[in-house]
């Protein structure tokens, strides 16, 4: 039996140097082997031959696993026609194989790691290797987007570093610990105050690196111009790995610092991420925007489920993973429309989606459903349980009646926005509009993903029933 924790980062990592020296028709083939690399882990996982530290970290390595595979995938096809299209060099080519793999790996390492020096590590490499990504295009907005991006993100990346060495000095928890707990620390000799403070400020880092309200800034932009898998990972899995390691740091205070300040901060961001979302999901008219906003909610959601804890952090949990479904496929099919109809967004010319494409269509209306949380597709069984899980505690009860509040904005704003996308058929004296031609490898690895988004919610816990029960009763007995 082997241990995921370095052999799966680094197997990635040494893929990604072997794509800056392999012939332009040969780059490729380093995220195919990358994409089975990662499918014979999982099979190792499931036959028991591969480990992973506890259950969380084998939830979300299946996770963090599973839609890299599904990013690695779309972008063989999807980036041979983004650089034939837009003229990318063999260097562009390169530093997108290359550094997305770089990308990859971090993502299996915040999912699997569990030393918070390693974590931030991690997360660091996945937040410059995502910069590289969302600049590769080398267009002006693109280049501001990652600009923003990095300055934004390496501040809260600083204060993250900052807040993390405090909390775990003030508790006399060894730094290079790779299982910290507080069990070893002497609450007479622990600076209380001083991991408190600790412990906000690597929240507040972490939350910039998550995109939680009001340090999403970087977000919408960076989303809206890196390449359609970048974004899917970047919204899927990077984020939900910031609120991960908040919730592993605060675990390992809660018996060191008041415990109710850590959740009510979760709750807060939680709630002001819905807010923005709210205000501003409604005015979008390019269909990556919409989804990164979109993606703020939803980060809100997992922090509110951290934050209310009980079976709203089950509900977490799960909605990590059904997030992550729907906002891959969504934004894989953001890209499909955009190489389709060579814009995103209604006013230049994506209308009518559903007649002139009627896969990219069904699956973007089926994506939107989902996303708003209807049943019975998987992000409804998620938001359910974080909901329930608030409207079970009183003192969380009010939190719990603004979010659903919340969520109903959202779904109105989305049900009268995607209309626009899927029957709009644009100006009177417009040219007649034709159908296009949906090549069946763009199209291939969404329609997959629209299974997944559809059962995912019971399905995936049913099938995984072990890794699943597991994680459930770990989490029953360390909740905040």
């Amino acid at each position: 039996m082997i241990t995921a924790t370095w052999v799966i980062p680094l197997g990635i990592g040494a893929l990604a140097l072997i794509s800056f020296i392999l012939p332009r028709a040969r780059i490729a083939w380093t995220g195919s082997l990358a994409l089975f690399y990662l499918i014979a882990a999982l099979i190792a996982q499931a036959a028991h031959l591969l480990t992973t530290s506890g259950p969380l970290s084998g939830w979300l390595f299946l996770t963090m696993a599973v839609f890299s595979i599904f990013g690695l995938w779309y972008s063989v096809p999807y980036i041979e026609r983004e650089a034939r299209e837009h003229g990318w060099s063999l260097a562009q080519v390169r530093i997108y194989y290359g550094f997305f793999l770089i990308f990859v790996a971090s993502l299996i390492a915040l999912g699997i790691w569990t030393n918070f020096l390693y974590l931030w590590i991690a997360m660091e490499v996945a937040t410059l290797s995502s910069v590289v990504l969302v600049a590769v295009p080398k267009q002006s907005r693109s280049l501001e987007a990652a600009w923003k991006y990095v300055m934004v993100t390496e501040v809260g990346g600083l204060i993250a570093l900052l807040g993390t060495v405090l909390a775990l000095a003030a508790a006399h928890i060894p730094l290079w610990s790779w299982h910290p707990s507080a069990a070893t620390a002497s609450l007479n000799v622990v600076h209380q105050r001083w991991a408190l403070i600790g412990a906000l400020l690597a929240l507040i880092g972490y939350a910039t690196k998550a995109g939680l309200a009001p340090f999403h800034t970087w977000l919408p932009d960076a989303h809206s111009e890196a390449p359609s898998p970048v974004s899917a990972l970047l919204s899927g899995l990077k984020l939900a790995g910031g609120v991960v390691i908040i919730y592993r740091l605060d675990l390992v205070l809660s018996h060191i610092v008041p415990v109710d300040v850590l959740k009510d901060s979760l709750i807060l961001l939680g709630l002001f991420s819905l807010v923005v979302a709210a205000a501003f999901v409604g005015f979008q008219r390019d269909l990556k925007r919409l989804w990164a906003y979109s993606s703020i909610e939803h980060i809100g959601l997992i922090a509110l489920g951290v934050g209310f804890g009980g079976i709203a952090l089950i509900g977490a949990a799960l909605h990590i993973w059904t997030h992550a479904a729907t906002k891959t496929l969504l934004f894989h099919n953001a890209g499909t429309v955009r190489l389709l109809y060579h814009t995103s967004t209604t006013h230049e010319g994506a209308r009518a989606v559903l007649t002139r494409t009627p896969w990219s269509g069904g699956l973007l209306a089926l994506g939107a459903a989902a996303v708003v949380g209807l049943p019975p597709f998987a992000p409804f069984w998620s938001e359910w349980l974080i909901l329930a899980g608030g409207f079970h505690v009183a003192s969380d009860r009010p939190f719990a009646f603004i979010a659903a509040g919340l969520l109903i904005v959202i779904f109105i704003a989305l049900a009268k926005r995607i209309p626009e996308w899927l029957f709009t058929p644009g100006p009177a004296d417009a040219p007649p509009r034709h159908p296009i031609r949906e090549p069946a490898v763009l199209i291939a690895p969404s329609a997959l993903l629209a299974v997944l988004v559809l059962v995912g919610g019971v399905g995936l816990p049913l099938l995984v029933h072990p890794l699943w029960t597991q994680l459930t009763a770990h989490l029953g007995q360390v909740n905040l």
